[in-house]
């Protein structure tokens, strides 16, 4: 199965969750940088913190997301550089060592904010991502932005993304796809095939709920179809609302287990075509 995309799963995003009981099968983990990395946290917390990572046997961490979060870190508008500078030297070589390839950028960070012209604004953006990028290069590691299908950011749609990372010309920086923003305004997912080198990482959630529920059978079947053709054999993460089908009380091992058999089932039919 070398050839085909991989399945992932995004832990510990939520207070509570507890990402130690994923049910067996996934290929890959995606980790939260903002709530599970903290690059504030003193760096003796954080050798606790990665004991206590290392202790839940996730399947290997290949994926970073919420990269900057809280705190009032911000791309641009009103942006402190020092707390970017000193967030992005801590944040990538700690992802480092938990063994992250790809680092997901959302795109709610590069917001267009009154008072700033769009000159401004896109400087901005430029200068964050060259520092992310700067820091990631160290280390190996590649950005994926995340269009988020919002106009009031300075790329919301999956081709204003590509675009960008392809101007910037800096082989660390790449895009992301993620499904219900392909859905949200309509996109086709033959934007991801336009250039199939730029696309380092999928996101797929039902709904706001896991795969599985509601009626994106189909839907789901044409992304894989386009992942399958252009030969794509990096991740497909769960990054999503994770509820209960079976009762009040939460069952991860269960629900997670049940969706990525969904997903396993999906991705043998559409190889199988």
């Amino acid at each position: 199965m070398s050839d085909q995309f991989k399945f992932g799963i995004l832990f510990g995003d939520k207070e509570g969750r507890p990402p130690g009981e994923i049910a067996p099968g996934w290929d890959i983990a995606e980790v939260p940088v903002a709530l599970q990395i903290k690059p504030f946290e003193s760096n003796a917390n954080w050798k606790k913190k990665k004991i206590e990572i290392e202790s839940w046997n996730l399947p290997p961490i290949r994926v970073a997301s919420h990269l900057i979060q809280f705190w009032g870190l911000a791309a641009t508008g009103p942006v402190d550089e020092e707390q970017n500078e000193f967030w992005m030297s801590r944040s990538f070589s700690r992802m480092a060592e938990l063994g992250v390839e790809t680092a997901g950028v959302y795109g709610g960070f590069f917001r267009i904010h009154e008072g700033y012209s769009n000159v401004q604004l896109m400087d901005q953006a430029l200068e964050f991502v060259n520092l992310m990028a700067d820091n990631a290069g160290k280390y190996g590691i590649t950005i994926a932005l995340e269009p988020i299908a919002e106009m009031d950011t300075l790329w919301p749609r999956y081709l204003d993304g590509l675009k960008f990372a392809q101007e910037l010309c800096r082989p660390e920086v790449r895009v992301m796809a993620d499904l219900n923003y392909f859905l949200k305004i309509n996109q086709p997912f033959s934007d991801i095939a336009v250039e199939p080198d730029y696309c380092m990482h999928c996101h797929i959630a039902e709904n706001n709920a896991q795969p599985g529920l509601g009626d994106r059978e189909e839907v789901l079947m044409n992304l894989f179809r386009v992942l399958r053709d252009i030969g794509y054999e990096r991740g497909v993460s769960a990054a999503c609302a994770w509820v209960s089908t079976e009762g009040e009380e939460m069952d991860f091992a269960v629900e997670t287990g049940k969706s990525l058999r969904y997903l396993q089932g999906l991705r043998e039919r559409v190889y199988a075509e």
